[in-house]
C-alpha cells in the first residue's frame, strides 16, 4: 500500500472533518487535491481495504440490548449452526473459535425484544448442548483503529454512553441514513440532508451533538484489518480477582495491540470477567504469554478464531418487519 494511501486511511479512522467539504480540508492536510482524496477513497473502497465511512452508534443508547454469546455445538453440527446463528437479523459478529464453546457470537435486539429469549432460541435451533450469556458490565476500551503507518491497533478514541434516547421518528430515519456509507462525493452531507429534508448544517450540527452526547460512538472510515496486513486476532478471556479488576482493565485498555477491553458477567462454572480483543500483524503467543506475566494473570484463555462465519455492520432500525418476523 502506498504511504499517502497509509496516511488519508490513518485520518479518516482517527480525525474525519466534520465539515461541508470533508474530502478537500482531508486534502489539505495531505497535499492532495479533494478529487484525488476521492479517486483514492474509491479505489481502497473497490479492493475491499476501506468498508466504509460512516456513523458507529452506541446501541444501548438507542435502546438496543446486546450481549456476547457462546454455545457448544458438536463438530458434525457446525456448519448447519453456522447457518442458524448467522440468519438472526441481530448478529453482526459470528466466529468458531478453538474451545468447547465453540460459537462466539454478538446479538443485539431493538426496544421491546427479550435478549435472553432471542439467545436461547437460537441455542435451540442450532441444537447447542450449552450456552453462555456474557452481557457487558463495564467498557474499559473499545475503540477499532487501525494505524497503517505504525502498524498497531487500538488506538483512537470513542464517545462512551453519557445518556440514552428514546428514538422519536425523525432520530430513527437519521440513524438509519447515517449508518450506512458516506456518499463519496465533494458535498457528502449535503447529499444525505437533501434525501431526508434537512439542510447540511442541520445533519452535521446533528451528528456533533449525537458525538457529545455518547449516543454515536464515531464518525469515521472503518477498515478491514485483513486486507490492512492484520492478519492475527485473539480474543482472551481473563480471570481478574474482583479488588484488581478496575486497575487491570485501565491497564489492558491501553496496550498497543488491544482494541476491545470489557467486563463482562460471569458464572461458578464460568469464571473469566474481563475480555480483550487483541490484533496484529504477527502470531499473538508470545504477546500474550507477555501480558500474562507483566499484570500476574495466569487464569486465561486464548480464544482463537477458526473461521469467521458472519462480519457486518450492525444495522440500527431496520424495516420492522424484518425486525418483527418471527425467528
Amino acid at each position: 500500500m502506498e504511504i499517502l494511501d497509509r496516511k488519508l486511511l490513518n485520518l479518516i479512522q482517527k480525525d474525519f472533518p466534520l465539515v461541508p467539504r470533508p474530502f478537500s480540508e482531508i486534502g489539505k492536510r495531505l497535499g492532495l487535491s479533494e478529487e484525488e482524496v476521492l479517486a483514492r477513497l474509491s479505489r481502497l473502497t473497490e479492493e475491499g481495504v476501506l468498508r466504509q465511512i460512516g456513523a458507529i452508534f452506541n446501541p444501548q443508547a438507542l435502546g438496543y440490548r446486546t450481549t456476547l454469546a457462546a454455545l457448544s455445538v458438536p463438530e458434525e453440527r457446525v456448519e448447519e449452526a453456522a447457518g442458524i446463528i448467522n440468519a438472526h437479523p441481530g448478529v453482526s459478529h459470528n466466529y468458531l473459535r478453538d474451545h468447547r464453546f465453540n460459537f462466539w457470537f454478538t446479538l443485539a435486539v431493538p426496544p421491546g425484544r427479550d435478549l435472553s429469549e432471542e439467545a436461547q432460541k437460537i441455542a435451540r435451533r442450532a441444537r447447542a448442548e450449552d450456552l453462555l450469556l456474557l452481557p457487558i458490565k463495564r467498557v474499559f476500551r473499545i475503540s477499532v483503529v487501525f494505524d497503517l503507518e505504525e502498524g498497531t491497533a487500538g488506538d483512537g478514541a470513542f464517545s462512551r454512553v453519557r445518556e440514552t434516547v428514546v428514538p422519536d421518528e425523525e432520530t430513527v430515519r437519521l440513524v438509519r441514513a447515517l449508518q450506512e456509507p458516506l456518499p463519496l462525493t465533494p458535498r457528502p452531507f449535503n447529499e444525505v440532508a437533501r434525501s431526508l429534508g434537512f439542510s447540511e448544517e442541520e445533519i452535521l450540527s446533528w451528528i456533533r451533538e449525537m458525538l457529545s452526547r455518547g449516543v454515536m460512538r464515531r464518525f469515521a472510515g472503518l477498515v478491514r484489518h485483513t486486507k490492512a496486513g492484520f492478519k492475527e486476532n485473539v480474543m482472551v478471556a481473563w480471570r481478574v480477582l474482583g479488588k484488581r479488576l478496575e486497575e487491570v482493565g485501565l491497564a489492558l485498555s491501553r496496550e498497543p495491540g488491544i482494541t476491545h477491553c470489557y467486563e463482562r458477567k460471569t458464572y461458578p462454572s464460568w469464571p473469566y470477567n474481563l475480555y480483550t480483543m487483541i490484533h496484529a500483524k504477527k502470531d499473538l503467543t508470545a504477546r500474550i504469554a507477555e501480558l500474562s506475566r507483566k499484570y500476574d494473570l495466569p487464569d486465561h484463555l486464548a480464544l482463537r478464531t477458526l473461521r469467521e462465519y458472519k462480519k457486518v455492520r450492525l444495522k440500527l432500525f431496520i424495516e420492522e418487519d424484518i425486525h418483527t418476523r418471527p425467528f
